[in-house]
């Protein structure tokens, strides 16, 4: 028998934990028997979101975040901390497991195709980079997170109308200035938005052009919805459940909490924070890398400037073998070892 149609549901502006808290509910209420579902929506108000794997405190400033009075929750698929506002449409995909391919890179191929579409639609170059990375003209231009929330397969992502990259810079938790500084630049240099590329559309029209483009790459019959009230209660519910303190620190380690020490920008753009030794002389660095190569560097110590001209154009494969060199030498054990050897 073919798949039953796909549900889709433009439900424009809503409240930002409703954005995450429906499709969230709809994921964990799918039966084999429940319908396939795309939900178009935008956030009225901003706010923050991570990554289910994510840990907290290591990747968002809470001080921060609280004095700028922006909510926190955790979705149960994967990716990065993201600022989410009304300059972005999101698509949810929520599909019974059965009904989707077997292999991840299918099932965003499947997902993706319509965002992709629409790029191109409006005149730029549209594609999908690295299994889950939709670019336009080759920048980062969506945030895409997907997985399996019990029966369902969930694929989530968005289009940046626009976006505040202030302050995405200034709610990360950095591990120190330079990491903020390169990240920042990084950010604003390999993601983009469909102003800066100069498309002028709403955010109506983006959900409209979506709508479409869904329902000529599904591959199967798509009837338009609209969300029932039981449907809206749950995800009230819901978004509760994802903002509840318990689930945000559902990741929280023993001890104390260190800033991230490595974060995703664009497919192949990283910033890292290194820990190397150089000249018998342990350094703390952050780097940027474009595809495994650094591209530039900051640090805080004398004679920065021939260190930083050797480092920067290399890959960082030679000095994240100095980084594991640097925490042998102090490591507990070594430390004695070399005291020992040094009495000698």
């Amino acid at each position: 028998m073919p798949d039953p149609p796909v549900r889709l549901v433009r439900a424009g502006p809503l409240e930002s934990g409703l954005t995450q808290g429906i499709y969230h509910a709809l994921a964990r209420e799918m039966m084999e028997s429940s319908q396939d579902t795309i939900i178009l929506c935008s956030p009225k108000t901003p706010y923050l979101c991570i990554g289910y794997h994510q840990v907290l405190d290591a990747v968002l400033d809470r001080k921060i975040c609280d004095n700028k009075e922006l909510p926190i929750l955790r979705r149960r698929v994967g990716g990065g901390a993201t600022y989410l506002d009304h300059n972005q449409v999101f698509y949810q995909c929520i599909f019974h497991h059965s009904r989707v391919p077997a292999r991840a890179d299918k099932v965003y191929q499947m997902m993706l195709e319509a965002p992709v579409q629409v790029l191109n639609q409006l005149g730029l170059d549209g594609r999908l980079r690295a299994v889950n990375e939709v670019e336009a003209n080759s920048m980062r231009i969506a945030g895409i997170g997907g997985g399996r929330v019990g029966d369902a397969m969930v694929v989530v992502g968005n289009l940046l109308l626009d976006f505040d990259y202030q302050m995405m810079s200034q709610v990360w938790r950095a591990s120190d200035p330079g990491f903020r500084e390169l990240a920042a630049t990084a950010m604003e240099n390999r993601v983009s938005t469909l102003r800066k590329l100069g498309c002028l559309q709403s955010v109506e029209t983006l959900e409209a052009m979506l709508a479409d483009a869904f329902k000529a790459s599904i591959g199967r019959p798509v009837i338009d919805s609209e969300l029932s009230r039981e449907e809206l209660d749950l995800g009230i519910k819901t978004a509760r459940d994802l903002s509840a303190e318990t689930f945000l620190s559902l990741h929280r380690p023993e001890g104390e909490i260190t800033p991230m020490k490595s974060l995703k920008i664009a497919a192949d753009v990283f910033i890292h924070q290194l820990s190397i030794n150089f000249n018998e002389l342990q350094m703390e660095v952050s780097a940027r890398v474009d595809q495994g190569i650094i591209t530039d560097i900051r640090g805080d110590f004398q004679d920065f400037t021939p260190f930083k001209e050797k480092m920067v154009g290399s890959p960082l494969s030679e000095w994240k073998r100095s980084e594991e060199h640097t925490s042998e030498l102090q490591s507990p054990c070594n430390l004695v070892c070399r005291l020992l050897l040094e009495k000698k």
